[in-house]
């Protein structure tokens, strides 16, 4: 059996008689608190002979629960989209049992509490974008690259501008966002821009729940 203690920003997983850290990415806000009935998942990051190495300890895995994905926030996505997809599958292919939930967990460093994350609908593409909003809606492209900088179909803005530019540039019009993220990005840069965008309240933008890491 994991037992698992949690000290801010840290998973200190003892599992057979070793200890196995994990980092979370942190936040200064908590999007879910509390999340009953769960299967916890941990993506362990090893380093070696100069590459990053992913360890999925999925032992705990029970198919109608909720499951936790505690990944650390140091990997590149293009480590941890492939796992992740894998894991999607597997539960996805469980048919005729009541609806369960995914959830990111992360630390709210000012609630000083675990957070959590929903993206049980995103689908994870790995790839360029091939599909776009149906016929009368535009497409909004919304991209961070490896370094955490964002453009809206190519023009560069921060995310905290997207709202405004958005609203300002299609005030009537129905939109449809397609996130895209850079293969390198940091699962810590991807986790906290979800956060961002989860507090979004655009009354006429929809995102599509397809996701590329490209």
């Amino acid at each position: 059996m994991i037992r698992y203690s949690i000290v801010i920003a840290v998973f200190l997983l003892v599992s057979c008689g070793k200890d196995k850290e994990i980092l979370l990415p942190k936040s200064n806000k908590t999007i879910v608190k509390d999340v009953a009935d769960i299967s916890p998942i941990y993506f362990l990051f090893q380093e070696k002979d100069k590459d990053t190495l992913v360890e999925v300890d999925k032992q705990t895995i029970i198919s109608t629960t909720n499951w936790i994905f505690n990944i650390d926030k140091r990997f590149p996505m293009r480590k941890i989209v492939p796992e992740i997809i894998r894991l999607q599958n597997r539960k996805g292919s469980h048919k005729g049992e009541a609806q369960v939930e995914n959830y990111y967990s992360y630390a709210d460093s000012i609630g000083k509490n675990m957070a959590f994350v929903p993206f049980t609908n995103v689908v994870y593409t790995l790839g360029k974008q091939k599909d776009f909003a149906d016929q009368g809606k535009v497409s909004l492209v919304l991209k961070l690259d490896k370094h955490n900088k964002v453009t809206a179909n190519g023009v560069p803005m921060t995310l905290a501008q997207f709202p405004e530019a958005v609203t300002n540039l299609y005030p009537d019009q129905p939109v449809v966002v397609f996130l895209h993220f850079d293969q390198n990005l940091l699962y810590q840069d991807y986790v906290a821009a979800k956060i961002v965008i989860s507090g979004w309240k655009l009354k006429n933008v929809e995102f599509s729940n397809k996701e590329y890491t490209y």
